[in-house]
Formats: C-alpha cells, structure tokens, sequence
C-alpha cells in the first residue's frame, strides 16, 4: 500500500486548545455592527474554531457560512473566510477553499494584517499542497515564512507550523533526510508551546521519513506515538491515516497479521463517518495482506470492494493503489489477461501523476509478474523502467498529510 495524505484532514498548530484564526487582534471594524451583534459573531466563530478543533468540519463550515452570509465587520469575514477554509480542507474539498482564501489574501494585504496575511498564504500553500501541486505549494509557503520575517510577527507556532509545511515537501520530493531535518526544526521552533495535534502531524512526517530510510524501528514508534495522539482527539480520519501508513511499513517487513489489523480497523472507523478518500486504500491494504498470508479467495474479495470503492474516491492515488493490488491478485489467481489490465490502468493514470516513484512501485510488480509468467523480455524491460523511475528526481508515493488546525 502506498502511504498517502489527506492529506492529510490533518493536523495543525494551534494555541492551548484554540485554533490561532481567533488570536488575531480585533482591528477596527469596518462597519456599524453593534457591540452585541459582534460579540454574538465572535461567540459563533469561536464555536466553528471549536469544532474544528473536535474534528467536525462540517458543523464548522454551517456555523461560518451562516456568518458570512449577513454583513459583518470585514476583519471578522476575513478570520471566518480563514476558518471556513480550513472546514473545506479538512473535509476533503480543496478546490472550494481555494478562492475562499485568495478572497480573504485581497482584504488582509489591502489592510496590512501581516500575522493574518501568514496565516492565509501558509493555507493557500496548504491547498495546493492538496491539490498535488508541490511547486505552487512551496511558493506560498515561502510566502507565509518571508512575511513572517519581514513583518517581525512573533508567533513561534505558526512559524512551526509553516516550516512543517515545508518539511512535507521534503518528504514528497523524495527527500527523507532533508524532511527528518526540517520536521526537527519545526520542533525546535515552538518546542514549548506545540500541542498535541501539532505534534502528531510531525510524528507522522518523521515516521513515513524514517520509513524512506529504512530506519523502520524509528518509524514505527513515531507512528505509534502519532497514533495514540489521534486517537485521544478523536480525529476517525488522521487515526485512519496513521493506521494506513503503519500498516504499510509492517506489510513491507511481512508483519501480515499485524498490517492486516490496522487496515481493517482504519477501514472500519472511516465507513462509519462516510469516508471516500482513504478507505479504497485500507481496503487494498486489506487485500495485499489476506494475499501475503495466502487467502487468495479473501483477497480477490476485498479487492473487487476496494475497486469499486476506489470509483468514488476523486484521488488518483486510489486508483493505482487498487489496481497494483489487484493486478498481482489476478496474477495469484491465474488471470493472465486480467492481471495485465490492472497493471496497465495502474500504469496509464500513474504516468498522468509526477511522481516517478510511485510508477516505479507499479512497474516494478509489473516486471515481477512478467517474469513469474516466464516473459523475459518484457519483464526486463519494465525492470529497467522501474529501476530509471526509481532514480528519478521525483515524489514519494504520497504525501503525508496536512498539518492543518
């Protein structure tokens, strides 16, 4: 299984229990609102923060969006703009939080509210890094540091919190020493004032670094550590995150048993909120271990489940998850022509990807089931591919997930 994010939904840095949207300082308003009517919005923003905090996004963005539907003060449309994004994202939907953000950059830049303006590039940064655009991504990341520096702010958690950001694209360039590094200065940035979701969100980074590595032993223990912090906050997808990855490092040292476990636990707990993004992947993690322990009828089984669960996931990632999985099922099982398939439609929306390494991981099964049928030369040649791809430049099969509120 391939390690991936959502994107990791996902993890933030965040003042003692509240989410630094409502830190800013409360500049004049730029309308007539009555001293009650604002504190009734603030009282509202405060309670989608809240919820947010709890891991209910949805609840989050009905609480602001009724917000921004009345005429308010523009310095509390632009912290609720700010919060319904992060809503947005950690439900999964990017691309509705885009032009949320760019609206909200317009008004802080035309006002000069720097620590805010941080804030919102490092977040337009956030989704991009979402969207599978790493350049963009470092762009505004770099952004939000600059500022930071420029405008003297003075917040050594969203400084963390950036530079974690920054750390994800380490991991993702297929840089695992350069993001262990920068993951520990993250740390070192805020290491008094990080809380709990702040560190499980680099936790995780370590880990899947670690994993890069083949420092597994390490690995394991800052997922394990993650885990737990996931789990005490209640957070059903960044647990499900957790438990993917792990469950791929124990499935890669053939701890099948255990890497099974975790699948079908992450599985369970994101069906039961209606998660489309990162069940496909527990599933086909599901399947490669009843295949590893030699339960070919289970694994086909598990396979067809994750498939079609994979065609309602709009993550590309799904897609050659499953059919990679599904192709050495159908290899197990006699289905030459099927197998081929599989490896192909894996292979056909890879390539639409940059990611090399991830093209190296499908082609490389691919070469060993060539090679399993007795076809040499086939086999030979996608060994090579998956050796070229593997020495390219490129992305780790997947990000590790959003350090988010």
């Amino acid at each position: 299984m391939t390690p991936v994010r959502r994107i990791r939904s996902g993890v933030g840095f965040v003042k003692r229990g509240r989410s630094s949207a409502s830190a800013w300082p409360r500049w004049p308003a730029a309308t007539s609102a009555g001293p009650s009517s604002t504190a009734a919005l603030e009282l509202a923003l405060a309670e989608a923060e809240m919820s947010l905090l709890h891991g209910e996004g949805a609840r989050a963005e009905s609480l602001v969006a009724r917000m921004l539907a009345r005429t308010i003060p523009i310095e509390l449309r632009t912290r609720a703009q700010l919060t319904l994004a992060v809503a947005l994202m950690k439900q999964g939907r990017p691309q509705e939080a885009k032009p949320v953000l760019e609206e909200a950059i317009v008004a802080a830049e035309r006002l000069k509210w720097h620590q805010l303006l941080v804030e919102l590039y490092d977040r337009l940064g956030s989704v991009y890094y979402f969207l599978r655009r790493p350049h963009a991504a470092g762009q505004w990341f770099d952004r939000a540091l600059e500022r930071y520096e420029s405008a003297s702010v003075a917040d050594p958690v969203l400084k963390a919190r950036v530079l974690g950001h920054r750390a994800n694209l380490h991991y993702v360039a297929g840089q695992p020493i350069e993001a262990i590094a920068a993951y520990e200065s993250a740390i070192a940035a805020a290491a008094q004032v990080l809380d709990m979701p702040a560190l499980a969100g680099i936790y995780e980074g370590l880990a899947l670094s670690f994993q890069q590595t083949g420092q597994y032993a390490r690995a394991l223990s800052y997922a394990q550590k993650g885990l737990r912090i996931f789990e005490t906050l209640r957070d059903v997808r960044m647990a499900g995150q957790l438990r993917l990855n792990m469950g791929d490092m124990l499935l890669q040292q053939g701890r099948v048993a255990e890497a099974e476990r975790l699948f079908s636990d992450g599985a369970e707990h994101l069906q039961r909120i209606g998660d489309r993004e990162l069940v496909p992947h527990l599933v086909a993690g599901m399947a490669e271990s009843a295949l590893e322990a030699g339960l070919v009828e289970r694994a086909s089984e598990l396979i067809e489940e994750a498939i079609d669960l994979s065609t309602r996931s709009s993550d590309p990632l799904a897609t050659v998850a499953v059919h990679r999985v599904a192709g050495r099922i159908a290899h197990v099982g006699g289905r030459r022509d099927s197998a081929h398939r599989h490896f192909e439609r894996a292979l056909e929306v890879a390539l639409t990807m940059d990611n090399p390494d991830l093209r190296a991981r499908v082609t490389y099964d691919f070469a060993r089931v060539l090679e399993a049928e007795g076809d040499s030369a086939q086999a030979a040649l996608r060994f090579r591919q998956a050796y070229e791809a593997g020495r390219a430049d490129g992305r780790r099969p997947g990000a590790v997930s959003e350090l988010e509120t």
